[in-house]
């Protein structure tokens, strides 16, 4: 069953993660129906998303996403859950998921006019990259990075939400359970997930970004994601990037250096090491071509959903 939450006409997404902003809908009473399943099929035809985030996880995507956010006519989709159950879903076949993901992908870009959705997946989405470009091949995208001890330090000190998901560690083949050394082999596979798609993509429409970018960056970003930007609304994005996304208020932002690891991890950290410096000369070295302006959104009225 799909249970569908209205949010009602201007509503924004402006909560760090999407979870948030429904739960806050939940809370004020909004309207809400069920409906089978199949109902997501109406919405294959209906309405494009602009932009996706794609990133390892504890990089800066929120700033982005919330930078984007400050945007009038963004509607910014942060990590829904309802994208994440299912794509987990184990009783549905593949091509059934796949129409089954467009039109949720569809029908959470709503329906007002003007507006341009831009979604950010959840880190571990990443491997599902290749499934959700081909429903999508046209939607610029960027993928960003951060040097591999610094997001590990972070996962030490507060493990990701993903790391314990049983059906995830069976996805990527994870033998370790739980623990640093399970959480530094998926994000091994977080790094290395992306590296072919875009490093055989010619279309121009895949970019990637380091973490030590923001958030001088976000100008470069929208431009690539063709999000143009009138003067205000980049001002508004520039000062949203000065910001940390993930707390409350107006507390600056602050790009965190190399974080150092233990001694014991650190010959772990070699393939992780190895990979990070191939996306750096990637970064580097790739032409950096900008893609065309976002698509035009128009559409449903059915907004904010969650999968039972």
């Amino acid at each position: 069953m799909v249970r569908w939450v209205h949010p009602g006409t201007g509503t924004r997404f402006l909560a760090p993660f999407f979870t948030q902003s429904v739960q806050a809908m939940l809370d004020a009473h909004a309207p809400q129906k069920l409906t089978p399943l199949s109902a997501l099929s109406e919405f294959e035809t209906v309405n494009s998303p602009s932009a996706f985030i794609f990133h390892v996880a504890r990089c800066g995507s929120t700033l982005v996403s919330r930078s984007l956010a400050e945007v009038a006519r963004h509607r910014v989709i942060s990590e829904p859950n309802c994208v994440n159950q299912l794509l987990l879903a184990r009783e549905i076949g593949q091509e059934e998921k796949k129409r089954l993901l467009k039109g949720l992908i569809h029908a959470l870009c709503g329906s007002a006019a003007d507006t341009r959705c831009i979604f950010k997946f959840s880190s571990w989405n990443l491997f599902f990259l290749q499934q959700i470009r081909s429903l999508f091949p046209a939607t610029p995208c960027v993928f960003l990075y951060r040097e591999p001890a610094a997001v590990m330090a972070s996962f030490i000190a507060g493990p990701p939400r993903w790391a314990s998901n049983p059906d995830l560690a069976v996805l990527i083949g994870n033998p370790h359970g739980e623990g640093v050394a399970s959480m530094m082999f998926s994000l091994e596979k977080l790094f290395d997930a992306p590296w072919m798609p875009f490093n055989t993509d010619r279309s121009g429409t895949m970019r990637a970004f380091n973490y030590a970018q923001l958030p001088d960056a976000m100008l470069d970003i929208t431009a690539h994601l063709g999000l143009a930007l009138t003067p205000g609304e980049q001002a508004q994005v520039k000062r949203m990037g000065q910001f940390d996304a993930k707390r409350a208020g107006e507390i600056g932002f602050v790009a965190r250096g190399r974080a150092a690891l233990p001694a014991q991890l650190q010959p772990g950290m070699a393939p992780l090491t190895r990979l990070y410096a191939q996306w750096e000369q990637f970064r580097s070295s790739a032409p950096q071509r900008h893609a065309l302006d976002g698509i035009d959104i128009n559409g449903i009225d059915i907004d904010g959903s969650d999968i039972k």
